[in-house]
């Protein structure tokens, strides 16, 4: 990946620190492979942020009427299981606790919490490739500019403490998760490559790879409430309900994003046989 994607802005160090910083990633996923249309978003912080993230969640949904166990934007949004109308739920108030959520990350410390997502273009992905064009898979763009973006931003953020000997990135996806694998996979590879190679990357500050129950798991949620809201904002219109939220997000947290459509694609990535 090209660190300059990433953003000066990014490249910011923390010199009142010396300590080691642990860093936790939560990423999740909307939409299938069938689709037009896939998302992978993450929400990343220091250890010491998810602390207080975690309990802050939880208050927000146990002080909610009707109060919520978790949030899973698929059941707001049908008012099924967790948010069934038949335990009080409307879509006024579904959409009201997100938003509480949504509202209480907006104040999180902006240098130190950060959302991230990549969306690609199914359907443009596709009629590429039908032309020859030679790019990732969709799974692997998203990984590329979502999961590991998440490790440049740490290595940028806090370069003076990053501790060659020490492992401090801790990745949790979705269980299930498309994402999961490929990824987990590339971070084994990266591992086995600096170890015959006696080269230090950032795959090595990387300590964990492994899925999580999303109902249990706020950082998740977080992440769900991304992705969800960019894949439906590609297919819906002013006045539609969450419309409006993507936006909002990108405006009051802190956000690394990239939309791979069909434009993008082919501004990026080349054909195998050039067709004038």
């Amino acid at each position: 990946m090209d660190a300059s994607w990433v953003g000066s802005s990014l490249m910011r160090s923390l010199p009142e620190e010396n300590l080691l910083i642990t860093l936790r990633a939560y990423l999740d996923s909307s939409g299938k492979l069938q689709n037009k249309w896939i998302t992978l978003a993450a929400a990343a912080a220091p250890e010491s942020i998810w602390k207080d993230f975690e309990t802050d969640w939880k208050q927000i949904l146990d002080t909610h009427t009707p109060k919520a166990s978790y949030i899973h934007m698929k059941e707001v949004f049908r008012l099924e299981k967790g948010f069934d109308s038949n335990l009080g739920w409307t879509h006024e108030s579904a959409f009201g606790v997100v938003n509480q959520c949504v509202s209480y990350v907006s104040t999180r410390a902006k240098d130190r919490f950060r959302v991230f997502y990549c969306s690609v273009d199914l359907e443009a992905w596709q009629k590429l490739r039908s032309e020859t064009y030679q790019m990732p898979d969709p799974i692997d763009l998203c990984n590329q500019f979502c999961s590991e973006a998440i490790l440049m931003w740490y290595g940028f953020l806090y370069p003076q403490v990053i501790d060659p000997n020490a492992d401090s990135v801790y990745y949790f996806f979705d269980r299930n998760e498309y994402f999961f694998r490929p990824f987990h996979d590339k971070w084994e590879r990266e591992r086995v490559l600096s170890g015959a190679t006696g080269r230090w990357s950032l795959w090595n500050a990387i300590e964990e790879v492994a899925p999580v129950d999303m109902k249990k798991t706020p950082g998740i949620q977080m992440a769900d409430i991304i992705a969800w809201t960019r894949n439906r904002e590609t297919f819906t219109k002013d006045g539609d309900i969450a419309h409006y939220l993507p936006n909002i997000l990108k405006q009051v947290i802190p956000t690394t994003y990239v939309v791979w459509d069909e434009a993008k694609l082919r501004q990026q990535y080349k054909p195998l046989i050039y067709l004038p």
